[in-house]
């Protein structure tokens, strides 16, 4: 599981347009905010998709 260890924004400051990244879901609230936030500052789009099956959460740079 070195999902636990990887980095929020440094992951999301990289993503290029059509990149994904999953977290796990216990920090759902930390990738949404740090998501949104990028977004605004970097004049980026970024979605998210919670995956309950699996615990997870991805997240999407659009183009």
């Amino acid at each position: 599981m070195n999902e636990n260890t990887q980095k929020i924004r440094p992951t999301l400051v990289e993503m290029k347009g059509g990149d994904t990244a999953t977290f796990p879901i216990a920090r759902l609230k930390s990738v949404r905010t740090q998501a949104s936030e990028l977004g605004a500052i970097y004049n980026r789009q970024f979605t998210t998709k919670t995956n309950r099956a699996a615990q997870t959460i991805e997240v999407r740079r659009m183009a």
